[in-house]
């Protein structure tokens, strides 16, 4: 099944809507979807049955968290750690939805609406994912373990050759529950050199994916610099990677969850008219917009333009110092050259001439 349009924007009907340039998307709306529409105008199809539709991992988003306090609980001055005032921020995982995973092109969900960000705890999103990996891979097991692969597609809705080796990824870091998995909800860890009891628990990478980081609350908003223990995120990355199928009856329910108690972020605005009060929408639009810089002069390109205009400068003055050098010598010494040179005749005749002959 081909992805059917999710997202629509601005007054046109839908039946006219075309795919954007960045969303491949079909004419009509599924028939288990809803239009609804915001108080800017902004219409987008609320899904009724995700029944066809994959969702995929998109980003790790952080934020924060407003102070109930309005006199002296300014926000970060109520957080005090290691000498200094902190903000509190909680971390948001957010997903797309897709169209049907395409086997055939390495398992990658294809297809996507990218025009809705969809916001949602990311304990929460966790403890979903990784609840529905587990079954996967055990219905997996079940079906594809000890029989032939001809045999096993046959007798199961599964395709075994992809969930094995999805399973095998996820299962590679073994299942003893010594994993990333353990810290999804936060766990105390270490105790640092002043004594203060640290805790780990899920958190942003640089590039947006999911890792354990470490922080000095119990509730794991406050993060530190302190390290954290080293895993290979083999489960993480599964969940991050990996398309969640939303057919089957196991998808219907995990997708169903994440979906309906997700903010529907979309131009920083959430769909559904949710209480939004750390305005995750908002940092989701933030954290998530690419600015273009390549028609403007980046900061090192003036730093080269400044080295070669002081270098031409120099060598102009250099050369200009030693021409004028050059010439006021030549100037100076000129009227000397123009006058005859004496000899010693010409040098004695004034003595001679005051002399008397004797």
């Amino acid at each position: 099944m081909t992805m059917k349009l999710l997202s629509l924007v601005g007054a046109a009907t839908v039946a006219s809507v075309t795919s954007s340039s960045n969303v491949a998307s079909s004419s009509r709306l599924p028939v288990s979807a809803r239009s609804l529409q915001d108080a800017n105008g902004n219409s987008y199809a609320y899904l009724d049955d995700l029944s066809g539709y994959q969702l995929k991992y998109s980003n790790c988003i952080r934020a924060k968290i407003p102070n109930e306090g309005d006199d002296d609980d300014v926000d970060g001055n109520v957080n005090f750690y290691n000498g200094r005032y902190h903000a509190q921020y909680e971390i948001f995982a957010t997903f797309h939805v897709c169209g049907d995973g395409n086997y055939d092109n390495g398992n990658q969900c294809y297809d996507c609406d990218y025009n809705v960000e969809y916001a949602t705890d990311m304990n929460q999103y966790l403890e979903t994912s990784l609840e529905h990996w587990a079954n996967y891979c055990e219905e997996c097991q079940n079906a594809c373990g000890g029989r032939k692969l001809e045999d096993a597609n046959e007798a199961a809705q599964l395709d075994c050759g992809t969930c094995s080796n999805e399973c095998m990824n996820y299962y590679q870091g073994g299942d003893d529950g010594n994993d990333e998995s353990a810290y999804i909800d936060c766990e105390e860890g270490d105790v640092d050199e002043d004594g203060l009891q640290l805790y780990y628990g899920p958190q942003c990478s640089d590039n947006g994916a999911i890792v354990i980081g470490t922080f000095y609350d119990d509730e794991c908003t406050i993060k530190t610099k302190h390290d954290y223990p080293e895993f290979d995120f083999y489960k993480f990355g599964t969940v991050t990677q990996g398309c969640m199928d939303c057919s089957t009856e196991q998808g219907q329910e995990t997708c169903g969850d994440l979906y309906e108690e997700s903010f529907h972020c979309m131009n920083g605005k959430d769909q559904q008219g949710q209480d939004d009060d750390m305005k995750v929408c908002s940092a989701v639009k933030k954290a998530l917009t690419s600015i273009d810089y390549s028609g403007t002069k980046k900061r090192k390109h003036g730093k080269d333009a400044f080295v070669k205009v002081f270098v031409s400068l120099l060598c102009v003055g250099l050369f200009g110092g030693f021409f004028f050098l050059t010439y006021t010598y030549y100037i100076r010494h000129r009227g000397d050259k123009n006058q005859p040179i004496l000899s010693s005749e010409d040098v004695d005749a004034p003595a001679m001439e005051g002399a008397t002959l004797t």
